[in-house]
């Protein structure tokens, strides 16, 4: 057949597209895109290649798990399994060290628990539980303690109830010096300021303070309180009487008690005189008013929902009795909530000046402190925090974010998933859109713009989010968000290179995600149920595991592997000493080789999908020819391949043979980097696609490919 030209497809950097974009060929990101990528991932501007497999690491407690990763330094880690009751722990080494007995988490709690870790303590918080720490011996990792969280000077504040009130009590003390004629003064409470009032006999006549009987004081006092309780902000639980038991020569004591409805609050009360400088006035605090309030967390409020760290302090959030508020820590000092100290340094209260009822759900330490409720997005215009000087929040969008889905920075923006609700309302998770966020200083506030339209169908009931950093057979970090339906997504991003791929990890056999994190070692560590088992696996990169779920085992000299009652009754696949044998049905815990073989790695397979955008007549006016037209041919560079099948048109996907004459007869044949061409492929449809995949397991990567196509 004579070859024709066609478009060279040598980027995926726009991942899987959803079907409601095939035929939109004026989209800039079409030819970059697919129809389906499944178990296969974009390398940046040049083609794609099949997603990790994983290895078994340990049999899980149950289908309902939470995973966390407490990091110790570059070379240790530890990850965290937590089931109803446990913790497992497993170090980055795959080797479980212990395993703690949480009584207090139940199954209602394990979906929102919220975790902070730090060098060997791990803070595990939920509104419905008192906060524990579990701290990990430094001289044994497989020693694991749990106590509770030591909050310190927890503030108290008027949650609503009835709280006792100290009334707020000042004395006044005048003194004057011989030759004074008679005496004036004002006073003001919290800057109102009354009209002056003058020292008069009970005739009204002004006298002079010395030698004064205590009567003219008396009514001098009453005076006072008469224009006290004028001033706006107060009213007759003001009172002000003359303590004649302080009386001295040349000096007098008034004090003046805000009790009644005014008692529980601090007031400044002046005064001055304001007629002769041979008279002084000085007042001071004999008892301050206070409210005395509750505690905001508690046994019986409930308890901080989360923490993180931003500038040196610890950033409680959403207690239950006020959900929109965070209690920071003293700089420094962790667990010390006493707001009550002074200093910049000093712990302090905030809450978000919303006209909502708004739950905060996640804060963020970016240029600025970022605050994500469930329906908005707010950020702290404050560069420092500082006890003395009040945060100004200022909100910059209304999406709202996806509980326990931390943002994440990928490239210079933050990265969240939102939480838009469903068309019914009933599910608040579904229709969730990805976002990332950056700070313009132009406008001085954050900007969102989604980042997932055109691949929408893979967000959707995202439960979860774990960043696995570059790597070096990708220069993309992978940001992996699981699903409630047990689906995994994987979000690769290159801004730089505008590329923001969505893609779909499927677990082998019909599996469904349950939980994933990444250790400090960037290792992937993931929960899976396959039918009435699930499993923690780790992900293995696929130069270095083509399978799911796999075992490192050996034969016996008749070449049976044993070992395998984790499978029974599965189909699996072998790589033994290279070569790919399989497909075998687990009996009894084994399957038979038919030879004996030094190293055997035996796992589930899922077949790694690719498959193009449909294909159509572009006229030279713009205008697209649409008919029934077919892919008959294609031209793929591979590199380190050893499997892969082509099809088109709807057609089966055929096995292309990549043996040849000056490959070894006796060792597997080695992966193949070179050009390969497909032709004759039948079937006619309208908008063909192009599909690679395999028919066995194998290493597969595609640099380009160039379909030639009859439309």
């Amino acid at each position: 057949m004579v070859a024709r030209p066609g478009p060279l497809k040598s980027s995926c950097n726009a991942g899987e597209f959803s079907r409601d974009l095939a035929g939109k060929i004026n989209l800039r990101q079409y030819y970059s895109a697919g129809l389906r990528f499944k178990n296969v991932e974009p390398v940046p501007q040049a083609g794609f290649q099949v997603m990790p497999g994983t290895a078994w690491v340990a049999d899980a407690r149950s289908n309902a798990v939470r995973h966390y990763t407490l990091r110790v330094s570059a070379t240790v880690s530890y990850t965290l399994i937590f089931s109803a009751g446990w913790v497992d722990i497993f170090r980055q080494d795959r080797v479980k060290v212990a395993s703690v007995e949480l009584v207090e988490i139940t199954a209602g709690l394990l979906p929102d628990l919220s975790f902070y870790a730090e060098a060997a303590t791990v803070g595990i918080f939920h509104p419905q539980l008192e906060s524990i720490r579990l701290v990990r011996s430094a001289a044994d990792d497989t020693v694991w303690t749990k106590d509770l969280w030591p909050y310190a000077a927890v503030p108290e504040v008027d949650l609503g109830g009835v709280y006792a009130k100290t009334d707020d009590v000042w004395e006044i003390g005048i003194r004057w010096v011989d030759g004074i004629d008679g005496l004036i003064m004002n006073f003001s409470v919290e800057g109102e300021e009354t009209k002056a009032v003058r020292l008069v006999d009970d005739l009204g006549a002004p006298v002079s303070p010395a030698g004064t009987a205590d009567a003219i004081w008396d009514i001098f006092a009453g005076n006072v309180q008469t224009e006290l309780r004028d001033l706006p902000s107060l009213n007759s639980d003001v009172t002000v009487v003359h303590d004649a038991a302080q009386k001295a020569s040349a000096y007098r004591v008034l004090v003046v008690t805000f009790g009644g409805s005014l008692a529980g609050e601090q007031y400044q009360l002046d005064a001055r005189v304001v007629n002769t400088s041979l008279a002084s006035a000085v007042t001071y605090h004999v008892e301050i008013g206070e409210t005395e309030g509750e505690p905001l967390v508690s046994g019986a409020q409930g308890w901080f929902s989360g923490m993180t760290l931003a500038q040196d302090r610890a950033v409680y959030h959403t207690p239950p009795a006020r959900q929109a508020a965070l209690a920071m820590s003293q700089t420094g000092e962790y667990f010390n909530l006493n707001i009550e100290a002074t200093g910049d340094n000093a712990a302090r209260l905030e809450a978000l000046r919303t006209q909502t009822s708004e739950k905060i759900l996640a804060v963020y330490e970016d240029k600025y402190l970022l605050v994500f409720t469930d329906q908005a997005e707010w950020f702290a215009s404050n560069r420092t925090i500082a006890a003395g000087q009040p945060l100004n929040w200022v909100r910059t969008s209304t999406n709202g974010i996806t509980p326990n889905v931390p943002p994440v920075e990928m490239e210079g923006r933050v990265f969240y998933v939102s939480s838009n609700a469903s068309e019914d309302g009933e599910d608040p998770n579904q229709g969730q859109v990805l976002y990332s966020a950056a700070y313009d200083d132009v406008s001085t506030r954050y900007g969102s713009k989604p980042e997932s339209l055109l691949g929408q169908h893979l967000v959707d009931r995202v439960n979860g989010a774990a960043l696995q950093k570059k790597i070096r057979r990708n220069a993309a970090a992978r940001w992996w968000l699981p699903s409630e339906t047990g689906r995994l997504t994987c979000a690769l991003v290159v801004l730089d290179q505008d590329i923001l791929a969505l893609v779909e990890w499927i677990a082998a056999d019909g599996g469904k995600v349950r939980g994933i994190s990444v250790d400090g070692q960037n290792q992937v560590w993931v929960s899976v149920e396959r039918g009435d088992t699930v499993t923690l696996e780790i992900m293995e990169e696929s130069h270095l595991n083509l399978f799911q779920c796999s075992l490192d085992l050996t034969t016996d000299l008749a070449g049976e592997v044993t070992g395998l009652e984790l499978h029974e009754g599965r189909e699996v696949w072998a790589e033994a000493d290279g070569f790919i044998l399989g497909p075998f049905t687990v009996s009894d815990g084994a399957v038979q080789l038919g030879d004996a073989y030094d190293t055997v790695k035996v796992g589930l397979w899922q077949r790694p999908v690719h498959e193009s955008m449909p294909y159509y007549r572009l006229l030279p006016n713009d205008e697209i020819l649409q008919r029934p037209g077919r892919i008959h041919a294609v031209t793929a560079n591979i590199i380190e391949t050893d499997s892969i099948a082509i099809g088109a048109n709807g057609s089966p996907p055929k096995e292309v043979p990549l043996l040849s004459a000056s490959d070894p007869v006796n060792a597997p044949m080695p992966p193949k980097t070179q050009k390969i061409r497909v032709e004759g492929i039948p079937g006619m449809v309208d908008g063909p696609t192009l599909v690679i995949t395999q028919t066995r397991p194998g290493r597969l990567r595609v640099r380009d490919y160039q379909p030639e196509a009859k439309l």
